[in-house]
């Protein structure tokens, strides 16, 4: 697999694509998360799972080497309160037992009711999962994908290309320079075959 993925920046996008969808696929507990995550409300699981993964693969790391949690996004208009959110991190979490990763799960719908109280900066309301995966702080990392009629699909805004090729660049649409270096440094320090761009 690594072979595989170390091509992974020289091929087209739908090439890369197939190669990540046979690659998640082989990460322990990811199927099965896959496929608990598809009783929530558009629901898809994103980022570090991912990008990080093929990283620990060209770095000659385990699996799941460094990965802090496990980003669960859902939408869900119809109920914004942490109470709602907080018992879908309950049945997740008691539904999948063999996996030690914690869950990160946010309906999206409400992440403007607490961004700016998190990180100073004023958040208005997103209108779709689709759009909160494209303000996120790294171009490479913003990528979710799920288990949709047996095929995974995923989002990917700004494409793979940053993920083969093991480069890390600010996206300024929504976080300032410190929240981009600090996750930018520290990513480096522990995968140190990234090459990070400047803001």
């Amino acid at each position: 697999m690594k072979n595989k993925l170390v091509n992974g920046q020289h091929l087209s996008l739908a090439n890369q694509t197939e190669l990540l969808s046979e690659f998640v696929m082989t990460i322990n507990g990811i199927p099965k998360v896959l496929d608990e995550i598809s009783t929530l409300p558009n629901a898809w699981l994103g980022a570090g799972t991912i990008f990080q993964n093929v990283w620990n693969v060209l770095h000659d790391y385990e699996l799941n080497a460094y990965i802090k949690d496990i980003d669960i996004l859902y939408w869900d208009d119809s109920d914004l309160t942490w109470q709602s959110e907080n018992r879908y991190i309950s049945t997740l979490t008691e539904a999948i037992t063999d996996i030690k990763i914690p869950f990160d799960v946010k309906n999206v719908a409400r992440i403007h009711l607490w961004y700016e109280e998190r990180f100073g900066i004023p958040k208005a309301e997103y209108l779709s999962v689709e759009e909160s995966i494209a303000t996120w702080p790294v171009i490479g990392a913003c990528m979710a994908m799920r288990m949709k009629g047996g095929k995974l699909e995923f989002i990917a805004p700004y494409g793979f290309q940053d993920m083969f090729a093991l480069r890390v660049r600010p996206n300024k649409v929504l976080v300032n320079q410190t929240i981009y270096e600090n996750k930018a440094l520290k990513w480096q320090e522990q995968w140190p075959m990234l090459s990070v761009e400047s803001w």
